[in-house]
């Protein structure tokens, strides 16, 4: 029943603004995809500006948990840039649980790293000087070398 409420209370919340929404993580996929209820229907959703390693991977179990630990069932809101969905029909967002930018948090954490996902740039250097701090200590994934391919632009 308690979810039923908080449910239909994000039903009047979900339009949070022009280019916000608020749904609930229903499930992590991985490092930087998430599945996210919104208006009472599952949308999978990409984080911008950021990647973390693919299932047969070093370090995909450690950046999937990261992620589990900082988003599974919470409410969460979603930012859009200049793109609405990925070439896989995935929402693309900057992703927000409770006062924790994921996307960033992510990078902070060493889990995942910046990268240019063209045209959606607006917090591309930020997150590249984060990623800097994190590399230089090799912090979560950086440790394994997972991120050292040079390409930061896709």
């Amino acid at each position: 029943m308690e979810k039923l409420m908080l449910l239909l209370m994000l039903f009047s919340l979900s339009s949070y603004g022009q280019n916000e929404q608020i749904g609930i993580v229903s499930r992590v996929i991985d490092g930087d995809t998430i599945d996210v209820v919104i208006d009472g229907e599952a949308h999978r959703v990409r984080y911008i500006g950021v990647n973390t390693p693919e299932r047969n991977e070093d370090c995909f179990s450690e950046a999937s948990e990261a992620n589990n630990l900082i988003v599974m069932g919470k409410t969460v809101r979603l930012v859009k840039d200049k793109s609405e969905t990925d070439r896989y029909g995935r929402l693309l967002r900057y992703v927000y649980a409770d006062d924790t930018f994921v996307n960033e948090e992510l990078v902070r954490q060493g889990y995942a790293e910046a990268v240019l996902y063209k045209p959606d740039s607006e917090y591309y250097e930020q997150f590249a000087e984060i990623e800097k701090r994190s590399a230089s200590i090799e912090l979560g994934c950086h440790a394994t070398g997972i991120f050292k391919d040079e390409s930061l632009i896709r």
